[in-house]
């Protein structure tokens, strides 16, 4: 039978959202599910994978009422997008093929068959429905539900979708996302658009010729390795922050990132994102860079160039 995700200290909550972060961020695909471009996926189906037989819907809503950073959305609703086709396998080696390879023209002149082009398949708006009280498997799990009001109108067509917010390998669109532009909203939801990383990683990340062009590209920079984006934070305390054990924090310009047209969208749960310029940010969009060790903490990059002097307290707050 096959695992939950998860370390087997783990309680069973936490194997359970790992094994639901997975599936709904990474497995999707190879669950043999069907996931839509805005990462929503039908809530049955993924109760009926193997890897969450054990977890009921209860369970389920309760961890994405009560998980801290929000990382899964509930909505209810449908799919009105037409049946997706399934890949054709390649078909074995005919008679006919035989023959052409044969140079036999004749045979093979009088064997073809018109072919059939297919209409393309086309995935359509979801439709978004408020879901009527008797939707919730318990009356209590109505806050797993974010998506405004609730006891709407029944429709037949309607059920459970569930996605992850953000932090998907898969390749999914933006449009459930949104994009933020260099206004007073848009930087306050921003923030600080801090990166927490390792300090072992600085060389790497900041080794690219600060005199080449602002839009150049490379391998050095932040980077979104297998990921969609890279992901930010808006503040250093609060719900949505760098890593607990960041040793180094980079802290980007949004205004000069929008200027060279990256984009930086906040989802959700305010997790802020941006897939940079062919994955990587590089070091002329760096505002500030901190090292921490201990309580001590450094400037070590600052307007474009290296730097070295303590932070002041109080120097960056949201």
């Amino acid at each position: 039978m096959p695992k939950q995700n998860g370390r087997p200290t783990d309680s069973p909550e936490v194997r359970a959202s790992k094994t639901l972060a997975y599936i709904l961020r990474h497995g999707a695909e190879k669950e043999g599910l069907a996931i839509r471009s805005d990462g929503l996926v039908k809530l049955a189906d993924v109760m009926a994978r193997p890897k969450v037989k054990d977890i009921d819907e209860s369970t389920i809503f309760r961890l994405v009422a009560d998980n801290s950073k929000k990382r899964f959305a509930l909505v209810w609703g449908y799919d009105p997008s037409p049946p997706k086709p399934k890949k054709r396998s390649q078909p074995k080696k005919t008679k006919t093929a035989a023959i052409a390879e044969s140079g036999a023209v004749e045979e093979v002149t009088r064997a073809l068959q018109v072919i059939s082009v297919e209409p393309e398949w086309k995935e359509l708006e979801f439709i978004k429905l408020s879901p009527p009280l008797s939707a919730f498997p318990d009356p209590e799990l109505v806050a797993a539900y974010e998506g405004g009001e609730v006891d709407g109108q029944s429709d037949e067509r309607a059920e459970w979708f569930i996605r992850a917010v953000q932090g998907h390998t898969l390749k999914l669109d933006s449009g459930h996302l949104e994009e933020l532009i260099d206004d007073e909203n848009g930087r306050q939801k921003a923030g600080l658009l801090v990166h927490g990383t390792k300090w072992q990683l600085w060389d790497t990340i900041s080794a690219l010729d600060t005199q080449a062009p602002a839009d150049s590209s490379g391998d050095t920079g932040l980077n979104k390795m297998q990921r969609q984006h890279i992901h930010l934070a808006p503040a250093l305390t609060g719900r949505i922050t760098p890593r607990n054990q960041s040793s180094l924090l980079v802290y980007l310009d949004m205004p000069k990132m929008l200027a060279a047209g990256i984009p930086v969208y906040v989802a959700q749960n305010g997790v802020v994102l941006t897939p940079g310029k062919e994955g990587v940010v590089t070091n002329h969009f760096f505002r500030k860079v901190v090292s921490i060790n201990r309580d001590k903490r450094r400037v070590i990059w600052e307007n474009g160039a290296p730097s070295d002097r303590d932070e002041q307290p109080d120097e960056d707050v949201v």
